[in-house]
């Protein structure tokens, strides 16, 4: 079985659920949240970062272990404490506040890498906040592709942009143009491309990637790939957290290209996993099953072109 290995940032998240229960500690980290979701689906993954050398280091460890993520390539670090955000939940949606500068995960560097961190893997996902976090881990992510790219191994670029954490819109860019599948919501691609319309930021990548995926919320979601445009409906529940869930959309559509699926197809195992992960509360600890997620498709309206 071929590996998805995902390079990025680790976060303890403290969620709280709009007085809907008991605080609850989690974990998330965009990267990391791809690589918990293509695993429960079945994917090998494999992930590299960094985490504190502290409590709330050793138990997100034990749980990317307990989902059978490969942590070869992830270090605890002694000099710097595990990032923490915290997931509020209001009346106008979730909001995050973080404590990630000076962080493990954003100390990450390209030396981090194990020699076998691409060892037997298709794809390899960097993210926009991998690039954005801190300079040492952009370097990491260039280095990462670089090798990527001398063994014909496929990247994936998850856009995920954050102004807030002040990246640089050319570098994701430029990223995006040199990767194989390119994934992001339209507002993120309207920062990074100027636009919302799929065939237009298809366009705008080039020769680059031969697939396109943009989210739009609870309208549909399309994937641009081989010449054509498929949008796939969301279906309409309600939603109780969306923490995390374009990254259980990026998990899950990569995961069943992993296997083989259709583009078109793997989109629709994407958007089944975002919907069921909505209706939770909390990020990655909230994802849900293989046996959940192919429940949800089987009830979905197909896909039709966009």
């Amino acid at each position: 079985m071929t590996v998805l290995a995902a390079i990025g940032e680790g976060l303890a998240e403290f969620s709280l659920a709009g007085g809907r229960g008991r605080p609850a500690l989690g974990f998330g980290g965009d990267a990391a949240n791809v690589c918990v979701m293509a695993a429960r689906l079945g994917a090998r993954t494999r992930f590299a970062g960094r985490v504190g050398d502290d409590e709330l280091g050793r138990r997100m460890l034990a749980f990317w272990g307990e989902h059978g993520i490969e942590l070869g390539s992830v270090r605890p670090d002694p000099g710097a404490p595990t990032g923490l955000y915290l997931n509020e939940v209001g009346e106008d949606g979730h909001r995050f506040v973080y404590w990630r500068r000076g962080s493990a995960g954003s100390r990450l560097e390209p030396d981090d890498l194990a020699p076998a961190f691409l060892e037997r893997v298709g794809t390899l996902v960097v993210t926009g906040v991998t690039l954005a976090v801190s300079p040492s881990c952009a370097a990491a992510a260039r280095q990462a592709m670089a090798v990527a790219r001398d063994r014909g191994v496929r990247v994936a670029c998850v856009l995920n942009h954050r102004p807030a954490l002040g990246g640089d819109v050319e570098e994701l860019a430029s990223v995006a143009r040199a990767s194989d599948v390119t994934i992001g919501s339209r507002e993120d691609a309207e920062a990074v491309f100027g636009t919302r319309d799929p065939g237009r930021v298809r366009a705008l990548l080039g020769d680059g990637p031969a697939e396109l995926v943009l989210t739009d919320g609870a309208d549909p979601a399309v994937v641009v790939a081989g010449g054509e445009a498929v949008a796939q409906p969301v279906p309409a529940v309600e939603v109780r957290n969306a923490a995390g869930a374009g990254d259980a959309l990026a998990g899950a559509y990569l995961a069943a290209r992993l296997r083989g699926e259709r583009p078109a197809h793997s989109l629709a195992w994407g958007v089944a996993a975002a919907t069921l992960s909505v209706q939770r509360d909390g990020c990655a600890a909230a994802y849900p099953s293989a046996e959940e997620t192919a429940g949800l498709l089987a009830r979905m309206k197909p896909g039709v072109p966009a």
